[in-house]
């Protein structure tokens, strides 16, 4: 392999312009803030940093030393059996029917799962299963008075004084969108089972836990105090780690997971596909893009010396049986016998009237005569025979053939006459 031969302009050009995408890349990757990723619509996924989504409550849980994980293949009793404490908040996607009975039996047999159930949307398919078949969620009865729409609560006012999800805390924000009713928060398979409200306001409830078998489901009806834009208001992060706690009884080898494949995250079967994206999505994205900018432009210096034009240099034939078979051949496929049974009569006619001075357009008999005047060879028969099969316009590769044996004979005879006449002449 041939490597690239840079003149010693352009290695200085490259060695001038690598350190500087370089040192551009580092600024960017430190300076520049990350890109928006995020839906238009209020989703709380771990992957978005837009307001509603939760990647800062992700991040804030594994920097405190949680066990943290993206759930972004389907449940099963397998994979479940993994995992101490879930997170499911707000999913678009519907659960499998195997999906819920193995996320049923997960909770009943000691775990804890958090919840926020949101409302069923669009985008679930038919058959599919979200968590409004648990709970009786929807917006509040009267509506919500504050002018941005945030509703601050109080400890003792709003928050029970006795949850320890409360410790430490004393005003939580959240968003009056979506309640729980305080009566009859529970459906479906929750319907017997007993909810103990910890937080609500006027509107109706926003959390609630509710013992489920062996295990608890801490339910949420809005969301806003994990998301990236409310978990730095009021008390909402000292919430989300009091809550951390508990669901890992204060061990954090006990692994917690984020449920993303109900968001539409569902695992690529490439995954270096993914891994692109995900380098182009974040900081990397203008490391790459400098990088291979500094790449083109060495292969273009490299590439645009290629030395004084020089013309093509044609190769003479030397065999004059290439043309003939490729003509012969073309004629052939072409099914053109009269062509070529004509073409090669004007040929020999003519180079018979050159060697007896003629016109290429003597007459049959005249050149007949001539002809035979000089080397005593009757023709004229054969012109006129010739001149027949012309005017029939029928001719057969066979007459073709004779054609060319005949008069190259005659040709060859005519030539030899003429090479034996021409030295007693001189001699004369």
């Amino acid at each position: 392999m041939k490597l690239i031969q840079l003149s010693r302009t352009d290695r200085l050009l490259v060695g001038i312009l690598l350190p500087l995408a370089l040192l551009s890349a580092l600024i960017a990757w430190l300076a520049m803030p990350p890109k928006k990723e995020g839906r238009f619509v209020r989703e709380p996924s771990t992957f978005f940093n837009t307001g509603s989504g939760t990647k800062a409550a992700y991040l804030v849980l594994e920097r405190l030393g949680y066990n943290v994980t993206r759930l972004r293949t389907p449940m099963s009793k397998e994979l479940l059996a993994n995992i101490d404490t879930m997170f499911i908040l707000e999913p678009i996607v519907g659960l499998e029917k195997q999906e819920r009975t193995a996320l049923e039996r997960w909770v009943e047999s000691g775990h804890r799962l958090v919840i926020a159930p949101g409302v069923r949307g669009f985008g679930a398919a038919p058959g599919s299963w979200l968590f409004d078949n648990w709970f009786n969620i929807g917006p509040p009865t009267s509506a919500v008075t504050e002018d941005d729409g945030k509703i601050r609560q109080l400890r003792g006012d709003s928050l029970s004084e006795s949850e320890p999800l409360f410790a430490g805390v004393r005003e939580l924000v959240a968003r009056g969108d979506f309640r729980f009713p305080l009566t009859t928060p529970l459906k479906g398979p929750l319907a017997a089972a007993t909810s103990h409200a910890i937080w609500m306001d006027d509107y109706g409830v926003v959390a609630l836990r509710v013992p489920f078998g062996e295990g608890e489901i801490i339910a949420l009806a809005d969301t806003y105090c994990l998301s990236n834009q409310g978990i730095d208001e009021a008390d909402n992060a000292i919430f989300l780690a009091n809550l951390a706690r508990e669901i890992t009884s204060d061990s954090r080898t006990r692994t917690i997971a984020f449920d993303e494949i109900h968001h539409g995250f569902a695992l690529g079967a490439d995954p270096w596909v993914a891994i692109v994206k995900m380098m182009l999505a974040e900081h990397w994205g203008w490391g790459i893009l400098q990088a291979a900018a500094v790449l083109l432009l060495a292969l273009f210096a490299a590439g645009v010396r290629f030395g004084r034009p020089v013309d093509i240099v044609q190769k003479q034939r030397r065999q004059h049986g290439e043309f003939a078979e490729a003509a012969g051949r073309t004629l052939h496929d072409a099914n053109a016998g009269v062509l070529a049974f004509r073409t090669l009569y004007q040929h020999y006619r003519a180079s018979l009237a050159k060697l007896v001075h003629l016109r290429s357009d003597t007459g049959a008999a005249e050149l007949g005569h001539a002809i035979a005047l000089r080397s005593g060879i009757q023709v004229t028969p054969l012109l006129e025979e010739m001149e027949a099969k012309l005017q029939a316009a029928r001719v057969s590769r066979v007459e073709v053939l004779d054609l060319a044996t005949e008069f190259q004979r005659v040709l060859d005879a005519l030539g030899k006459k003429t090479r034996d006449v021409a030295p007693a002449t001189r001699r004369t």
